[in-house]
């Protein structure tokens, strides 16, 4: 004699939520290759500093990158920053936004004689002025660098979703 066999349903599982690309957007991926390139064309000026077209397209890149930057940072500190479940990462990731702030404006201070030149009059700061922003932009590269590898490495870790003990 056949016993009909009884399926047992499972159990209903609540739909996960979408998860967002682990890369990232194609936007923040150029501007990470932005600024690697921008690190590597500053090598190449510390190394050779009278290369006067790296100069000039380290600075264009510098620029722009930074301007593309700018808004992007406005609506990511905001939404990913200042919502890390990890409070080392919080606190590394301000550290790491006050080196770039760092970067971006010694950089831009560096190439504002440039600029006013393009516009006409000859302006130079003095050269322990120089000095100084070249010193800070150097080191904050290196920093700026180092910290956004970390970043990215750790940015996609959550903290494990707490058990409710309820087990079967």
């Amino acid at each position: 004699m056949d016993v009909p066999s009884r399926t047992i349903p499972a159990p209903a599982r609540a739909a996960a939520p979408p998860q967002r690309p682990r890369g990232g957007t194609l936007f923040s991926g150029l501007l990470t290759a932005a600024f690697a390139g921008l690190f590597v064309s500053g090598l190449f000026l510390w190394l050779w500093p009278g290369a006067e077209p790296v100069i000039l397209a380290h600075v264009i890149a510098g620029l722009a990158a930074s301007v593309a930057l700018v808004p992007w940072l406005w609506r990511h500190v905001p939404r990913a920053i200042c919502h890390a479940q990890r409070p080392g990462f919080a606190a590394g990731s301000w550290a790491l936004l006050a080196v770039w702030v760092l970067l971006l404006l010694s950089g831009v201070a560096m190439a504002l004689p440039m600029l006013v030149w393009l516009a006409g009059p000859v302006w130079f700061p003095a050269r322990e002025v120089t000095e100084a922003l070249s010193l800070v932009h150097f080191w904050a590269s290196w920093v700026a660098m180092a910290g956004l590898l970390l970043h990215l490495a750790l940015r996609h870790w959550r903290i494990p979703a707490r058990s409710t003990g309820a087990q079967a």
